[in-house]
């Protein structure tokens, strides 16, 4: 009988997922290997909210966690007074990130084949620079995800 080898691999990157590449990599990439991910990321049109991803076995749930200094900043209607965006602007001139403290940080946990097989194609969930370009210059993605705190049970790999 072969031995399947329990494996972890992390996946950082400063660009926020596409949100319909990661809609569909989930519901048809991620096989009955990948036993548990976890971690933290954004999604281009909700670049305010640190999301949080949270799966095991065939479910995940993505949950707001909290926001992320840089896209308080960059709305015009956060409420904050003059210290308040001092403060968080000092805060982020030591973030040497390129979106700020936005980031994406997620663990993947399971058997060695197939969370080396899903970490590639997620890596291909991140933005490209072209598609930077075009949401910085007022490009919306189509975005399935549901708009409220969710948690999805089940798909198309099970």
């Amino acid at each position: 009988p072969s031995h399947s080898v329990l494996s972890s691999c992390v996946i950082q990157d400063e660009r926020p997922f596409h949100p319909q590449r990661l809609w569909d990599i989930y519901h048809h990439h991620m096989g009955t290997g990948v036993y548990r991910s976890k971690g933290f990321f954004w999604l281009p049109g909700r670049d305010d909210l640190a999301l949080l991803w949270n799966q095991a076995a065939g479910s995940i749930s993505l949950a707001f966690i909290s926001y992320w200094k840089s896209g308080v900043l960059e709305h015009t209607d956060n409420h904050l007074t003059a210290e308040e965006r001092q403060a968080l602007q000092q805060q982020l001139a030591t973030s040497s990130g390129r979106f700020g403290d936005r980031h994406c940080h997620l663990t993947v946990i399971g058997e060695k084949a197939e969370i080396e097989a899903f970490a590639t194609v997620l890596r291909q969930c991140f933005l490209t620079e072209d598609e930077i370009i075009w949401w910085k210059t007022g490009g919306i993605f189509a975005d399935p995800w549901p708009s409220t705190v969710v948690h999805l049970k089940g798909h198309g790999t099970l």
